[in-house]
């Protein structure tokens, strides 16, 4: 009897879960999402970065902003994976907008890592206006948004 009573409450445990996720519609990893989080956190880690390695804050003005795409026809373009590339345009010193295209890789949470190239955002470490050498925080950064 004990038998019956555990496959009856792991049958009534498997159909709860069922039909809490049935109601699941797309993913709530979204390209919007994504694009609304990477881009302010770019901004402010280049803040960090020119602080580090000039002594001051040279960060770029608010227009900093993100275009994200996941890669493959089956993803939509939403959820999660390691196939998201990110493109980050931001103003140089010069005044031109550059884009700098980071390969990203999501998570179901919606905390995300973000790697860039070492020729644009500069090697994993760098030697900082202290003379000491730091992380770069533009080389990989994590961050997370709301997927609600």
């Amino acid at each position: 009897m004990n038998r019956t009573v555990a496959r009856a409450a792991l049958a009534a445990a498997a159909l709860v879960l069922l039909a809490g996720t049935a109601g699941c519609g797309g993913s709530d990893i979204t390209s919007g999402r994504l694009e609304r989080a990477l881009g302010p956190t770019f901004r402010n880690l280049f803040a960090l970065q020119q602080t580090e390695l000039h002594g001051t804050d040279n960060a770029p003005s608010p227009d900093t902003w993100a275009n994200c795409a996941k890669a493959g026809r089956a993803s939509g373009g939403s959820g999660p994976g390691d196939d998201w590339v990110c493109l980050v345009h931001w103003p140089a010193p010069s005044g031109i907008t550059q884009p700098i295209a980071y390969e990203v890789s999501v998570r179901p949470t919606g905390c995300y890592t973000a790697q860039g190239p070492a020729t644009l955002v500069g090697q994993q470490r760098i030697q900082g206006a202290d003379g000491h050498q730091h992380t770069n925080p533009l080389y990989e950064f994590d961050g997370c948004f709301d997927t609600a």
